[in-house]
């Protein structure tokens, strides 16, 4: 599933229920999506008709699932040839047609699983984490607190980041508990749809990888388009070169903000928002670190053999990129 509606509302309506949102990532190799499908046991897959040839090549292989809900107008032929009889094909305007509005949510322990994610880019098969409701909730706090993201009922926020990889930075739960507005741009990720958006929606806030930032940059400066509501991006995933800082800054009134996490940490882990008094040069050396850790999340620092090494003390001492999972 993309950026979208109905992603949205699974996000919600999932866990609500009492069941377990896990967000397959389309960018894994087809083994490691079988993989985690099967390791999670998954018994229902919700799919976007945009993505139904890449779900028809393992859909034999996903031993658990049973259920599989299409969701937009295109063909599932593809998909209902490869399920075989095991796997019922749903539509989910279908599903939802003459259904009543209205639904007897559970009560559930805060404490038991809401959403499920597995790592990326780390070694052997990747891992899965596990979200309480309760560290959901905690995560949306700490991702609308100034020091954060500083979302708010003023903001409007363009997710480029995919909600099928480390559940989008946390941003769909914390739009929703601050009132945050979201624009959503479903799988049209090139630059001039974004700029497109970004004219015409008018977000005040972004967050995608650099290499979002990258080709939109060079869109930009060939292209008149309106960014004037764009105050700044957050950037994760990789460190962002000092160069695009400067480069949107500079050309476009733009403020690239690292951050740095990993999905074993909700995910986010840190934040790069010079501290208050530093200006010019040492607020710029500042920013291209991976920031301070904010409230909530507790670290410490490591040696080769996992040993606890003292914490060094300098004036603004920061992490560096270290990847995310």
């Amino acid at each position: 599933m993309w950026n979208n509606n109905e992603h949205l509302v699974a996000y919600f309506a999932v866990p609500s229920m009492g069941a377990v949102l896990h967000t397959l990532n389309i960018r894994l190799f087809p083994d490691q999506v079988v993989y985690i499908a099967n390791h999670a046991e998954d018994r229902v897959v919700l799919v976007d008709t945009t993505l139904i040839p890449l779900l028809a090549r393992v859909i034999g292989e996903l031993t658990t699932v049973r259920h599989v809900v299409v969701v937009g107008g295109g063909d599932p032929a593809p998909l209902l040839a490869a399920a075989g009889d095991r796997i019922i094909v749903h539509h989910w305007d279908a599903l939802l047609a003459d259904r009543p509005d209205t639904y007897d949510w559970p009560e559930v322990d805060e404490h038991d699983a809401a959403a499920l994610c597995y790592t990326s880019g780390t070694t052997g098969n990747p891992k899965g984490v596990a979200y309480s409701h309760r560290s959901i909730y905690l995560h949306s706090l700490q991702v609308c607190m100034p020091e954060g993201f500083g979302l708010g009922p003023t903001h409007r926020e363009l997710a480029i980041v995919p909600m099928f990889h480390a559940m989008s930075w946390g941003l769909p739960y914390a739009a929703f508990l601050s009132g945050a507005s979201l624009i959503m741009p479903d799988r049209f990720l090139q630059a001039a749809p974004i700029a497109e958006m970004i004219a015409a929606e008018r977000p005040t806030l972004a967050g995608a990888v650099p290499t979002i930032w990258t080709d939109l940059l060079a869109y930009l400066d060939t292209h008149e388009v309106d960014t004037s509501s764009l105050g700044e991006v957050i950037v994760g995933g990789s460190a962002c070169p000092p160069a695009l800082m400067h480069a949107f800054d500079e050309r476009h009134g733009v403020d690239v903000i690292h951050a740095w996490g990993m999905t074993e940490m909700s995910p986010l882990g840190s934040v790069s928002r010079p501290p208050a008094g530093a200006s010019g040069e040492q607020a710029w050396r500042y920013r291209y670190t991976q920031g301070r850790v904010p409230a909530g999340v507790r670290a410490r620092i490591v040696g080769p053999a996992g040993e606890p090494l003292p914490p060094t003390v300098r004036p603004w001492a920061s992490l560096r990129s270290v990847g995310r999972g």
